[in-house]
């Protein structure tokens, strides 16, 4: 804490102490600091009426949005930093660009396997239960897969169902990997891969039953690196809310190099006879991630590579999809990969 005579821009504010143990002509100064993404930020020292303003516009920032404030509660937020509250910022502006700065450094630090403990993928599990199961259903429609029942087919003559093999990339507690498994027109078996063994671990795996080919069959290992099988072994290949973070550059590798290899290894992967690979994830929120993902997804022999906008929840908003198709091999990054597979 710390009590002296009002400087000039808290003149121009003046009021009474929240508390009023301050004396008439003075404000109660109070250092403020907040937790984000994992370490504690210290923003300065400012008028303890100040606080919770601040404290909330820096939770706006930490969304990507604006600070939900009446005009001179900004105001007198806006002075505090110009007027030397604060080391970080002068303006809101800047903190935003400071957010935007931890945020980066965060996400380069991020690993899966230690932010999943058990209580964080159960949360995981209970919250993105319904909207795993119809966001698996669209990418399965648009990579070619009927996902409807058999008593919904109109002729009278049932095709028999397709035996096929599939990979769910970043598949979670296996909310989508269960969904993929339970299509009724085809012999789906799924493995799902994650990097997170609490994920691999939770409970969700063992809830399914049935008798569906490789039921709960799920490896550890990172999207970042060459997928650990053979070439051409799988016919459906997709991802649901994962793919964006390979995208986002990590202590020792640029983003660039971690979508380009997942990109190659998963194109490997698949045989010649493969459905369209489908990757939901969020690519519009950064105006720049779909074209970085479309450049990298031709670089690494995808051709084409479309961004598909939907109303999966039938509601206004939009999710996104990547629709893939392998182009034809280029045989020296194949062999590479390979390798690097095989090692």
């Amino acid at each position: 804490q710390a009590f002296g005579p009002l400087p000039a821009w808290a003149e121009a504010m003046a009021g009474p102490s929240r508390d009023g143990t301050a004396a008439a002509g003075e404000e109660r100064l109070k250092d403020l600091s907040v937790t984000m993404f994992g370490a504690e930020r210290h923003l300065g020292c400012f008028p303890t009426r100040l606080h919770s303003d601040i404290r909330h516009a820096v939770e706006m920032l930490r969304r990507s949005k604006w600070p939900r404030l009446a005009s001179d509660r900004v105001a007198a937020i806006e002075a505090a930093f110009a007027s030397g509250g604060s080391d970080l910022a002068k303006s809101l502006e800047e903190l935003r660009s400071q957010v935007e700065v931890w945020r980066g450094d965060a996400r380069k630090k991020w690993d899966a396997s230690s932010y999943y403990d058990s209580k964080r993928a159960a949360g995981y599990t209970e919250h993105n239960r319904g909207p795993q199961e119809a966001l698996t259903q669209r990418a399965l429609q648009l990579s070619s897969l009927c996902t409807g029942r058999p008593e919904t087919w109109s002729s009278p003559e049932v095709p028999p169902r397709e035996s096929l093999l599939g990979i769910d990339l970043g598949a979670g507690t296996g909310l989508s990997t269960s969904a993929a498994s339970r299509l009724s027109w085809h012999n789906l078996g799924v493995i799902g891969v994650d990097l997170s063994p609490e994920m691999l671990r939770a409970d969700a795996w063992t809830e399914e039953e049935g008798t569906f080919p490789l039921l709960r069959e799920r490896l550890r290992c990172d999207l970042a690196q060459p997928l650990p099988f053979r070439s051409g072994i799988f016919d459906v290949a997709f991802s649901i809310a994962t793919v964006h973070y390979l995208a986002e550059d990590s202590e020792h590798r640029s983003g660039a190099d971690r979508l380009g290899t997942f990109l190659r290894s998963v194109r490997r992967c698949l045989s010649p006879a493969a459905r369209p690979c489908i990757l939901q994830a969020f690519f519009t929120k950064d105006p720049t991630a779909a074209p970085r993902f479309i450049e990298a997804a031709g670089l690494a022999g995808w051709d084409p590579c479309d961004l598909v906008l939907d109303r999966t929840h039938n509601t206004p908003a939009e999710r996104d999809f990547l629709y893939m198709l392998p182009s034809a091999p280029k045989d020296a990054e194949d062999a590479e990969d390979a390798e690097d597979a095989e090692d």
